[in-house]
């Protein structure tokens, strides 16, 4: 199954050719969040089609939590491990099968054959599909390749010759990226699992939430939440077991352990600000109670325009809160 958001991230097939090019990681953000806990921010303007990634370090292992969906950036996030990685990296969890937080785990595990990959136990179950997606991902990028390539006569004279060298740049990477394989993982988790990664103990903890397979995973003394896509401060419904996913945010807003979220997609987050997804994803469920004769059209246009105020701050983030309420709506409906 792929993701829901990936026609909304990949736009128009010109777009996703530039996916191919490592322009973005240039402006995202390795963040120090502690001595032992880096987090990688996308930039503002891909806090929506992208997701962030977190790498842990204990004295004898690393972990990296998800992975990029544009696999140019996987492979300047390894150059970075290379770079300043002293241990093993002996762990990659992803916390759930959509494609921004999997797919770019078999660029990851090309280079690090040696890293266990850590999946809820309900993702393995359905693991043909996740590696069918791989591949249907790298041929959509082969398809807008080849448009791009036909649509290279309506861009300026002098700016030709660069974007075909882009192109063909592209199209190296493609190949290359070819002969990689989603493998499945080697770790499940169904409740908890605790893991050492040398003197410094982490948990992870299965769900279902944001998907039917989520995980999160706690760090020092559970201070430090790495809480995937259930903690966006702006949450994507479409597959979200909503009433449990409430729960779950209620209780990590009321708990005083966690002082340090990193979500999925945007800047980190304090405790207190759980309280906006949590009011979004009650507000969708109850309006859709509220009106059972109304039809998607209707409840979107009679949702409360408080949130479209709070969400709202440009052009990106007005096409994905339509988006996203769109979709909490009909997976509200849909459920009932």
């Amino acid at each position: 199954m792929t993701n829901p958001l990936f026609s909304f991230r990949l736009t128009h097939l010109l777009v996703i050719a530039l996916t191919l090019l490592p322009t973005s990681q240039a402006q995202a953000q390795w963040q120090t969040i502690s001595e032992h806990v880096e987090f990688l921010q996308q930039p503002t303007k891909l806090r929506f089609y992208d997701s962030n990634q977190t790498l842990i370090k204990g004295d004898h292992c690393a972990l990296m939590f998800d992975a990029s969906g544009n696999f140019s950036a996987v492979e300047a996030t390894i150059e970075h491990l290379k770079q300043t990685l002293n241990i093993p990296l002996c762990y990659l969890v992803a916390s759930h099968f959509h494609d921004d937080h999997l797919l770019g785990m078999a660029v990851l595990q090309h280079y690090y054959p040696n890293a266990k990959l850590i999946t809820h136990d309900q993702l393995a179950a359905e693991y043909p599909r996740f590696q069918q997606a791989f591949n249907d991902k790298l041929d959509s990028y082969e398809q807008s390749i080849e448009l791009s390539f036909q649509r290279l006569a309506e861009q300026p004279k002098d700016k030709q010759s660069a974007w075909r060298d882009k192109l063909e740049l592209a199209k190296t990477r493609l190949l290359r990226w070819r002969a990689y394989s989603l493998q499945p993982p080697e770790i499940t988790v169904s409740d908890t699992l605790t893991l050492d990664l040398g003197n410094y103990p982490i948990t992870i903890n299965a769900y279902q939430a944001h998907t039917d397979a989520d995980l999160m995973l706690y760090a020092e003394q559970n201070t430090i939440l790495v809480g995937g896509d259930i903690v966006d401060y702006l949450p994507y419904p479409g597959h979200g077991n909503l009433s449990k996913w409430r729960e779950l945010l209620s209780q990590l807003n009321h708990s005083t352990s966690a002082q340090i979220i990193l979500p999925g997609h945007g800047a980190k987050l304090s405790n207190n600000e759980l309280k906006q997804p949590l009011a979004f994803l009650t507000a969708i469920q109850q309006h859709v109670t509220a009106n059972p004769e109304q039809d998607l059209t209707q409840l979107q246009q009679s949702f409360d325009q408080r949130f479209a105020k709070q969400y709202i701050t440009d052009e990106i983030s007005q096409k994905a809160y339509v988006m996203f309420l769109q979709a909490g709506l009909k997976r509200a409906k849909q459920s009932k």
